[in-house]
This record gives structure tokens, C-alpha cells and sequence, in this order.
């Protein structure tokens, strides 16, 4: 809610530290792995209000079930990042709102980032953060603490490229 009505005087913080830390794996990972090369193709950005409606619209369009808002094309991304909302407050929403386009909830990958990341931040086990499947389209909650968001980023990222590889060859 205080990212989408610009009340931070620095501005969005955790999805610019989500973006560096995707754009630092890719490129670790391509430079030990030099026969693979990952590209990233596209990145969009919004910072979305704290309601459900709101959250499963960006999400839908954003995973490919439907068009823009000039109903001009369908785009399906590989890979959407949330950051914020997964915490207790009643305003707290994005797990619910993500859960609600899900076509396949992953439990245990959230799960498993849960328990590994406690060690560095206890209050990562008081996440409520959903993943899992929309359509072809990997959709993972993260917290909205840039730290906590880039370290789940760095953590995450190699076992989700693998689901991505996964999702493109089930069709």
C-alpha cells in the first residue's frame, strides 16, 4: 500500500533490489556455466495497491490468462516475482490473491526457503508466501524487505530456472 501511494520518499526499494539480484545470478550462473547461456528477455513492473482484485489482475494478465488493458495481446511470463503483503497485517493480501490464480501451488518451495533463510533472518519463518503455477507461468510471493526479497532471489533462483525449463517442455 505505501510503494503504490508513493509514500516512500526513496521510492519502490524492493523490486529494484529483486531485479539486481536476478540480473547477479543469471550472471554468476552463466559465467560458471559458459555452455548455457540464460537470457532475460523482458522485465515489467508494477507496484499494485494491497487488494485482492487488484493483485489477481496483474497477475492473470502478467501469466497470460488475459489480454492488456487495450486488449491488445496476451503476454505469458516465464517468471513473476511479488515483493510485500506476506506478512500478518490485515492488509496483507498477495498469498490469497496468488493463491487465487494458481492453477498448482508449490508448498514446499516456499517451505524449504522458509526454513533455509531463518537462519540468516528468524522472521523469515513468519512468512505466509505462496508459489507455484499459473498457466506456464511460475508466480513467487516474496517478502517485501529488499534485503530478505534479494536473498530469496539468490536462493531461489537456480531450482526456478530448472521449473521454468520444466514448464516449457510439458507442453
Amino acid at each position: 500500500d505505501r510503494a503504490s501511494a508513493n509514500e516512500y520518499a526513496s521510492g519502490d526499494l524492493s523490486g529494484p533490489a529483486v531485479e539486481s539480484a536476478v540480473m547477479a545470478q543469471i550472471d554468476q550462473l552463466n559465467m560458471a556455466f559458459g555452455d548455457q547461456n540464460i537470457a532475460i528477455t523482458c522485465i515489467d513492473k508494477g507496484i499494485v495497491a494491497d487488494e485482492i482484485p487488484l493483485i489477481k489482475e496483474v497477475l492473470e494478465r502478467w501469466s497470460g490468462k488475459t489480454a492488456d488493458a487495450d486488449n491488445s495481446s496476451k503476454v505469458a511470463y516465464d517468471l513473476v516475482f511479488t515483493t510485500g503483503g506476506t506478512g500478518f497485517a490485515k492488509r496483507d493480501v498477495t498469498p490469497e490473491a496468488t493463491l487465487a490464480v494458481l492453477d498448482r501451488e508449490c508448498q514446499g518451495l516456499m517451505s524449504w526457503a522458509s526454513m533455509e533463510l531463518t537462519s540468516k533472518q528468524p522472521l523469515a519463518t513468519l512468512s505466509r508466501a505462496a508459489a507455484g503455477v499459473c498457466g506456464n507461468t511460475l508466480i513467487i510471493n516474496l517478502p517485501g524487505n529488499p534485503t530478505g526479497a534479494a536473498q530469496v532471489v539468490e536462493f531461489l533462483l537456480p531450482l526456478l530456472l530448472h521449473a521454468i525449463t520444466d514448464l516449457r517442455t510439458s507442453d
